[in-house]
């Protein structure tokens, strides 16, 4: 840890945001709850930002490659999206995971092609800022980079349909740098199958032969396999095959939304069993199962007005962290995802597999929707504040922020 504090457990914060308020409720009650929480808000303005710079902070999962491949330059600050080089450091990311992503419009050599694009084109961007970026390949990479303050750069692909199952292209990969595999996305190939395409009967399920041998291949080369994806008879699959900590670098808990993306409470206990870390996807489609026109419009015109808020309160002070309280509470109270529901799944998949196998994956410029509270990168330190709230020890928020994915990224056999 780079500092040591103490954090304060508010139990009573937590019930109160998680409290359905009615209407008489909201009217006779907030008052007296707003003056509580803006006492609250005082005392905590400062200790919430010493546990998140004192933390590895690491995301599982970042789509921002695509706008890089769309022309576009995220090592300066941008509007656009949920991040960028200057706003992941703002955020006080330690390690970024890369997904590599390629469009289904791209296929055969084409598909190849914008594979090594995309790697390329975050390697040529680490080559230009190596006082801001170090490409993380083998297993002190991130401990170095947080030693040397810059963001460790982790290259993943997202669905193995580019490699057209060739052996060659997997140790090609991992020679020039790639050090994580989602072996699908939402549509599966002939050696692994997807979870939409296994919820919707078009596959019989798993992983082929071939599929098995190219697991135990990642497992020699030491690249992470990422399960997030995969069908569940694949998944069992991995999980059966595999020598190294199982990893979903961004999915949420089926037992609080159900969808195909989501991990089951028995995947959970799987991925501790396994000794790996299932990383909570912040996308509101995976978290509630309310989401209806009205309220994903109001979700956009509630990210407007923290938008607005950020502009009025740079300094992110008591004013600020008032106002935003009062904000996702004002959300809460009209059924809209928020910040909050991320909590809860991340409360759940604590309480299923343990503190020590939880951590973030949020998917952010893969998704067009996130909670009020959690809008972009630079809201991580408004999440470790709500971990505080909700009672989570120090040691607790130190392993989901990003000690739990530290502590299998050192385990991996580098090669």
């Amino acid at each position: 840890m780079k500092n040591g504090h103490a954090i304060v457990s508010d139990a009573w914060y937590a019930r109160f945001m998680f409290f359905p308020l009615s209407g008489y409720a909201m009217h006779t009650l907030w008052p007296v709850l707003f003056t509580l929480l803006l006492v609250h808000t005082t005392m905590s303005a400062q200790s919430y930002q010493s546990m998140h710079r004192a933390s590895p902070v690491i995301d599982g999962h970042n789509d921002v490659l695509g706008r890089v491949l769309r022309g576009g330059d995220i090592t300066v600050r941008s509007k656009k999206g949920h991040s960028d080089i200057p706003r992941l450091r703002e955020g006080s990311v330690d390690a970024q995971i890369f997904a590599v992503w390629v469009p289904t419009r791209h296929k055969g050599a084409a598909a190849w092609r914008y594979t090594l694009e995309a790697i390329d084109s975050m390697k040529a961007m680490v080559d230009r800022m190596p006082d801001m970026l170090l490409l993380a390949t083998g297993h002190d990479d991130i401990d170095r980079a947080i030693r040397e303050d810059k963001l460790a750069v982790i290259l993943s692909l997202e669905g193995g349909r580019s490699i057209e199952g060739k052996r060659e292209r997997i140790l090609e990969l991992h020679r020039r740098g790639l050090r994580a595999f989602g072996l699908t996305w939402n549509n599966s190939h002939e050696w692994a199958t997807s979870s939409k395409d296994e919820h919707e009967g078009r596959v019989s399920g798993g992983l082929s032969e071939k599929g098995k041998d190219f697991v135990r291949l990642m497992d020699s080369l030491g690249i992470l396999v990422d399960v997030s994806h995969l069908g569940e008879r694949a998944f069992h699959d991995v999980a059966a095959i595999s020598t190294q900590p199982l990893f979903a670098s961004h999915s949420s808990c089926a037992a609080l939304r159900t969808h195909h993306r989501n991990l089951s409470d028995e995947q959970l206990r799987m991925i501790a069993g396994s000794d790996g870390v299932a990383m909570i996807n912040f996308f509101p489609v995976f978290l509630v199962s309310n989401l209806t026109k009205q309220r994903i419009a109001a979700m956009r015109a509630f990210e407007r007005r923290m938008q607005a808020l950020k502009k009025e309160h740079p300094d992110r002070g008591e004013n600020y962290l008032q106002a935003y309280d009062a904000l996702v509470a004002e959300a809460m109270a009209a059924g809209l995802c928020t910040i909050e529901n991320v909590v809860a799944h991340i409360d759940h998949a604590v309480r299923v597999a343990g503190p020590a196998h939880v951590g973030l994956g949020s998917d952010f410029d893969g998704i067009n929707l996130t909670p009020v509270g959690l809008n972009d990168v630079t809201d991580l330190p408004m999440l470790t504040r709500a971990l505080m709230h909700k009672g989570f020890t120090e040691q607790q928020i130190y392993g989901i922020l990003g000690g739990n994915v530290l502590r299998i990224w050192r385990q991996r056999i580098d090669r």
